[in-house]
């Protein structure tokens, strides 16, 4: 990643989240998030790890996902470029993750200890108002999704994954699509075909 694209992603990513830091603390996080790169289908982080890096996508897409006893998974959410990677609960708890974190193509993330983080962000207003939105950027995302699920139907649900991950739906596999929706991929076809024929 060339030290260009790597600075512009920092004043997107702060821009996103309506933050606007000094030169002082933006050299701070550069100094601790580092680039990486991971191939399609490889881990950020496992079932059964700690989780402590936090990432966030420069490039490519990522979903959280868990398996049950039998062997299926059921994806949670996705992230593209901006989203942020770990397992807050997990971290919160000083438990094992219980779900993946799965590139979905070949992506770029940055990358921290998250214990690098918050050292730098204890004493740090503008870094902890950072992290704080950060942090509310994934709990909406959670709840929006879960309340989801209990008020509204199926056509309902697609519409607003669409709305939540703009052209995402021709980057990613339509079982991963279903997964996250709460239905089976012919289901999710067949609410395709007809959203299609009534537009």
């Amino acid at each position: 990643m060339s030290k260009n694209v790597y600075d512009d992603l920092w004043i997107d990513i702060l821009k996103n989240n309506g933050i606007f830091l000094s030169e002082k603390n933006i050299t701070l996080l550069k100094k601790i998030f580092k680039p990486k790169l991971l191939k399609k289908d490889m881990f950020f982080l496992q079932e059964g790890e700690k989780s402590t890096e936090i990432g966030v996508v420069v490039k490519g897409v990522f979903r959280s996902y868990y398996t049950d006893k039998a062997g299926k998974d059921t994806t949670k959410y996705f992230y593209k470029e901006g989203g942020v990677l770990f397992s807050y609960v997990a971290h919160l708890s000083q438990k094992e993750s219980m779900y993946y974190i799965q590139a979905l193509e070949d992506s770029e993330i940055i990358v921290a200890q998250i214990s690098d983080f918050e050292k730098i962000v204890e004493e740090n207003y503008e870094l902890l108002l950072f992290y704080k939105k950060m942090i509310d950027n994934v709990l909406i995302m959670k709840e929006e999704h879960a309340i989801s699920f209990k008020v509204l139907d199926s056509i309902e649900r697609y519409n607003q994954f669409l709305n939540a991950y703009p052209g995402l739906e021709k980057r990613i596999k339509q079982y991963n699509i279903a997964s996250y929706l709460g239905m089976t991929p012919v289901s999710l076809s067949r609410l395709r075909k007809d959203l299609n024929i009534n537009k």
